[in-house]
């Protein structure tokens, strides 16, 4: 009976906007989360991957059999990555709980999955599920670097922080443009970590994806999960034009 339901126009939108009303104040919630979600998981993630991308770069006994090993966070299904760290982020018998009350940092046990806290638990091991894949991208980049530039480098005198400031990172920027752009789009669609790690209700740690899930299919309102589901594609839209076109002006000036 969709032919005879009211028309409402542009009502499910101004709710989703509007601080006046729960839901909408909860989606602008959720897309604070995420945002705070992704300024500290991306450059987090980019920090832990280069560094381990520069060791995996030099020649040593058993580098191949390290470089697999790293992959494991990244290739561990989801399902299971963020069950185990459920549990260890559990209260009283989570291990950082019990190490922390061990070293004497905490006089009692503190609720992780629940609250304030349960997004920097997303954070922390989102950052252990995605820095290998950082790493790998990168270090594929590193490999591409020409050795003639680090070997008149070490000529001229430069030391190797002037090495990497010179050559490494700049050689780098095509490579990181692109990981940037790519974690960007994906952590605007995060949702298994948060539904795994949190549970059916997320709680204060709500995204736009679980929000758009619970207001659509628990709370059946089908209108206003519809109308955020657009607000969030287009947002991303927005934000994948923005770094693509950041990205042809780089490769403009460099060329």
């Amino acid at each position: 009976q969709w032919t005879s339901a009211p028309w409402i126009g542009l009502g499910n939108f101004i709710q989703i906007f509007s601080g006046k009303f729960a839901v909408g104040k909860k989606f602008l919630e959720s897309v604070y989360n995420v945002i705070i979600y992704g300024v500290i998981t991306i450059p987090v993630g980019y920090v832990i991957g280069l560094l381990v991308a520069l060791l995996l770069n030099r020649n040593f006994v058993g580098r191949t059999f390290v470089r697999g090993l790293i992959l494991l966070p990244y290739i561990t299904p989801d399902s299971v990555a963020y069950n185990v760290w459920r549990f260890i982020f559990q209260a009283r018998l989570g291990l950082v709980n019990k190490y922390l009350l061990k070293l004497g940092l905490i006089k009692e046990p503190i609720v992780w999955l629940v609250g304030k806290r349960s997004l920097w638990a997303v954070i922390i091991a989102s950052v252990w599920k995605g820095w290998p894949f950082g790493c790998l991208i990168l270090l594929a980049g590193l490999q591409g670097i020409p050795a003639e530039l680090y070997e008149a480098a070490r000529i001229d005198g430069a030391s190797p922080w002037q090495q990497f400031k010179m050559i490494t990172f700049p050689m780098l920027r095509p490579v990181t443009r692109t990981l940037l752009m790519m974690n960007v789009i994906w952590n605007f669609h995060a949702y298994n970590q948060f539904y795994i790690l949190l549970g059916g209700s997320v709680g204060d740690a709500h995204v736009p994806s679980t929000f758009i899930m619970q207001e659509a299919f628990t709370n059946l309102h089908y209108g206003l999960g519809s109308a955020m589901a657009v607000v969030l594609m287009v947002i991303i839209l927005l934000l994948i034009t923005v770094l693509m076109q950041v990205k042809r002006k780089n490769t403009e000036h460099a060329l």
